[in-house]
């Protein structure tokens, strides 16, 4: 997990007396290094049986409330698999700094986990929360995700109801990206930038 890392950036930039694009492109820049190593190098299952059932746990609960909503429920049956991260915590003051863990589905079992992390730059202010699942339409949007060839704007622009009418959601290249938050409600969020670290079981 990259907590520690959501806390310092927030901490760094509250402590700042001047809030400069350059400032904040800097940070950004050692940030997305630091990121772009852990998740190149490191592995994103768990690594005790602990945290396996934990993850085993927070991904069932995941999965049916997002089973429970309509205009997602329909993906399960066309899916060629899916990953689902149960948290993603999003710091953000300036620079947003976002890191999660979750599973990857296929055929009805696990087949590996993921990580999921991300370096924004822009006017935002405040910490977020929520789940995340990707549905991948067929072999070649999955083997693009086990790749972890699957990031920044290819993700944004799947993201389900991104115009506020997630009922007319449907896949775009090949993926289709829904966001729930502490509430269960089926929203977007600001996933441009996300990166993906595979790892099979």
């Amino acid at each position: 997990m990259l907590d520690w890392l959501v806390t310092i950036c927030n901490l760094i930039l509250k402590g700042l007396a001047m809030h400069t694009r350059h400032c904040l492109s800097l940070i950004a820049t050692t940030v997305l290094l630091c990121t772009g190593f852990s998740c190149s190098s490191g592995s994103s299952a768990p690594s005790t049986d602990g945290q396996r059932l934990d993850s085993a746990n927070a991904s069932a609960t995941a999965i049916k409330n997002f089973r429970n909503d309509s205009k997602v429920s329909k993906f399960f049956d066309s899916a060629f698999a899916y990953a689902v991260f149960p948290k993603i915590t999003k710091g953000a003051l300036g620079l947003g700094v976002s890191d999660g863990n979750g599973e990857v589905h296929r055929n009805g079992r696990l087949v590996g986990y993921a990580k999921a992390t991300s370096v924004t730059i822009g006017a935002q202010i405040g910490g977020q929360t929520f789940s995340e699942i990707i549905f991948f339409e067929n072999r070649f949007a999955f083997d693009k995700f086990t790749n972890d060839q699957l990031t920044g704007q290819a993700s944004a622009a799947a993201v389900a109801g991104k115009s506020g009418n997630s009922a007319m959601a449907d896949y775009s290249h090949g993926v289709a990206i829904f966001t729930s938050n502490n509430d269960g409600l089926i929203l977007a969020a600001d996933i441009g930038g996300q990166k993906f670290h595979y790892t099979a079981k």
